[in-house]
């Protein structure tokens, strides 16, 4: 059996990729995103999956995208996805989050894919600081920020309006 440093994969995405995402972006992970925190978030359906692969495909022909997103492989079948949006040019800083399906949690899957990520955001960006937000329900998440060498600069009261209640975010960061 081969070991996992050859499994995990950063890859670009394809629109033909949408159908896979839907099935992996079940309740319960749909449940730790941002969106998904939300009272009213949207259905996530293969055609609103379509359209936000070809805004991706779309930005990695850019030369300063606003942002970046890839997919997240586990032996070349896609198991996630993590992106970096609103990228501050400026200030060189940006905002990251990241998804993996259900089957793939607690595997360390998600702090090989950090890692690999965060190489590839430097090499086409000098990032100063890389910022993450988690759901402070969310351990799992954060943990892998945690491994990835984030810091916790505080907690965001209050920020997303759930169903029955706000939800509170931990917001990490990374100083290079």
């Amino acid at each position: 059996k081969h070991n996992m440093k050859n499994k995990i994969k950063l890859m670009k995405h394809k629109v033909s990729n949408a159908k896979r995402i839907v099935n992996l972006l079940e309740k319960d992970v749909v449940k730790t995103l941002g969106m998904g925190l939300k009272a009213n978030y949207p259905k996530i359906t293969k055609k609103f999956e379509e359209s936000w692969l070809k805004k991706q495909i779309k930005n990695y022909t850019k030369k300063k995208p606003n942002e970046f997103s890839l997919a997240i492989t586990l032996d070349n079948k896609i198991i996630g996805s993590m992106g970096s949006g609103t990228i501050d040019y400026e200030n060189n800083s940006t905002e990251i989050g990241y998804w993996i399906g259900k089957e793939y949690w607690g595997k360390g899957y998600g702090t090989k894919a950090l890692n690999l990520f965060i190489k590839e955001l430097n090499k086409k960006h000098k990032l100063k600081r890389i910022v993450a937000r988690s759901a402070t329900f969310n351990p799992g998440s954060y943990k892998i920020l945690e491994k990835c060498g984030f810091k916790l600069e505080g907690t965001q009261k209050k920020v997303i309006k759930g169903k029955t209640k706000y939800h509170d975010l931990f917001v990490y960061s990374k100083i290079q």
